[in-house]
């Protein structure tokens, strides 16, 4: 029983303190315990086999609020979860970019996010997968970037789009001098490979400082 619903966290562009994007959060409302967080029903949704119509139901949301927010005249990037199960499934690429495209926006504003823990699991079948998404102007995001094991192997092998630099290293960085070093090499290496940047946690204005570009 309950609804899936999507919560949107805006992404700032420190630069210009605009909104330049949004990702979407799933929740979901139960009529008795309230809101649920997804650590508390994605691993059982994994364990079912649902999770593919979960991914599906989360995208169909937003890209259904991308398209309201575009008639308002708004552009936005839309970012998007995903797991390994969903990105193995051979039609991926192609059921994405219909999926889009039906909703009027498009490719090239969504940004799907991997986690560099789930990435580790199947790298063969992760680059085919990024190769395609690319071909199709579908971004793909590395999500709690600096927490895995094979990091800057994945950067070098694997066409992702975008960074995302996990919250322990940017909670703090502004007080912490091996927080703010590694932060900055990590920031240094993204802008060398041409990838966008993405901070979790930036909560206050040393943290944005610490990070100096786009963040959540």
């Amino acid at each position: 029983d309950g609804q899936l619903l999507n919560h949107d966290q805006p992404q700032v562009d420190l630069a210009s303190t605009a909104t330049a994007g949004v990702e979407a959060l799933v929740r979901w409302q139960h009529p008795a315990d309230g809101l649920v967080f997804p650590d508390q029903f994605v691993a059982s949704a994994e364990a079912g086999g649902l999770i593919d119509a979960l991914a599906r139901s989360v995208l169909a949301n937003a890209l259904a609020d991308a398209r309201r927010w575009q008639d308002e005249g708004l552009t936005l990037q839309l970012s998007n979860n995903v797991s390994m199960d969903n990105l193995a499934a051979h039609d991926f690429p192609e059921r994405v970019a219909g999926e889009a495209a039906a909703a009027g926006v498009a490719a090239d504003r969504l940004v799907l996010e991997v986690t560099e823990s789930q990435a580790m699991r199947d790298p063969v079948v992760l680059l085919d997968i990024a190769t395609r998404l690319r071909l199709k102007r579908i971004g793909l995001s590395i999500d709690d970037f600096g927490t895995g094991h094979s990091s800057l192997v994945q950067l070098r092998d694997v066409p992702f789009d975008e960074l995302k630099l996990d919250r322990s290293f940017v909670h703090g960085a502004a007080r912490d001098p091996a927080l703010q070093a590694i932060l900055q090499a990590t920031l240094g290496m993204a802008r060398q490979l041409g990838l966008r940047t993405v901070a979790e946690g930036v909560e206050d204005r040393e943290a944005g400082r610490a990070v100096g570009g786009p963040a959540e």
